[in-house]
């Protein structure tokens, strides 16, 4: 083995221990999870997606957009959220979720043509039993060009590879490790709100092994395949995955719970009822 890739793992491994008592803080101390509700926000929203999928990664032509803010045609029926860098206010990433919306013969999801076939058969079979209007499409998960440089993480997106972990300049510490986690916290809390169920995602796969040693693991993961780059199709029901977060690493379900206040719901039951407020 490499000896500084050995070097670099048993660091990251040792400093990955060192924060699981105050992931929640330490997190909070620097970023702010917000739903973008208000046109402004979403507008934001927009501006981060321009930069990464326009100009960092050209998926799409930036001629499309005269305004400098990318968007489509799953927007109108998307919720979205970003995460605020504390001190400055600035935006440095977002994610949305695109839903089924009130048309349910037109609420084709944007991976589920050319991925959903290729997962295996359990998990075309969970996808094909869960209601449409409880599922959504994890998407457009993006960090701003700015924070992925200040990460010296600028070959992704996502702003992930195995070994990236956040620094914080303004107090010294070390910030979240991965910043996905934090926007899986803006995910719940959409999927609460619109009574959400099942998440389907296309993801990088370097993010989804690191999501995975943080407790995040979905039920059904699909091959790797060219999807705008190399990513592998997943799905799963999210009280699945919370539950399965809470017993593998009870510190990252509390950030993305926020210690239990959010609670997706079990499909077909009340999602209002989910919410628990813990004292």
């Amino acid at each position: 083995m490499n000896t500084g890739f050995a070097l670099r793992h048993k660091t990251e491994t040792t400093n990955i221990q060192q924060t699981h008592e105050d992931v929640s803080t330490i997190f909070n101390s620097v970023f702010n999870v917000e739903l973008a509700t208000s046109p402004e926000a979403i507008n934001e929203v927009f501006e981060v997606r321009y930069q990464v999928y326009c100009i960092d990664r050209p998926f799409e032509d930036p001629n499309c957009f005269a305004d400098k803010r990318e968007h489509d045609v799953y927007d109108p029926r998307s919720a979205h959220a970003l995460i605020r860098h504390r001190l400055t206010g600035d935006s440095v990433a977002t994610v949305r979720l695109v839903m089924a919306g009130d048309n349910l013969e037109q609420a084709d999801f944007p991976m589920e043509a050319p991925c959903i076939h290729r997962m295996d058969q359990r998990a075309q079979d969970a996808f094909a039993g869960a209601r449409r209007e409880q599922i959504a499409e994890i998407s457009r998960m993006a960090v701003s060009r700015e924070f992925r440089r200040r990460l010296n993480e600028d070959e992704s997106d996502a702003g992930i590879s195995d070994f990236v972990c956040y620094s914080d300049s303004e107090n010294g510490k070390r910030a979240m490790p991965y910043i996905s986690l934090g926007l899986f916290a803006g995910i719940l809390q959409m999927s609460i709100r619109h009574g959400i169920t099942h998440w389907m995602a296309v993801m990088e796969p370097a993010q989804l092994r690191l999501l995975k040693r943080f407790g995040v693991e979905f039920d059904h993961v699909g091959p790797v395949l060219e999807y705008h780059g190399r990513r592998r199709p997943a799905f799963t029901e999210a009280a699945s995955l919370i539950d399965g977060i809470k017993k593998r690493r009870p510190d990252v379900w509390s950030l993305i719970t926020d210690d239990g206040r959010y609670l997706p719901a079990k499909p077909d039951t009340d999602y209002k009822a989910s919410e628990q407020k813990v004292a």
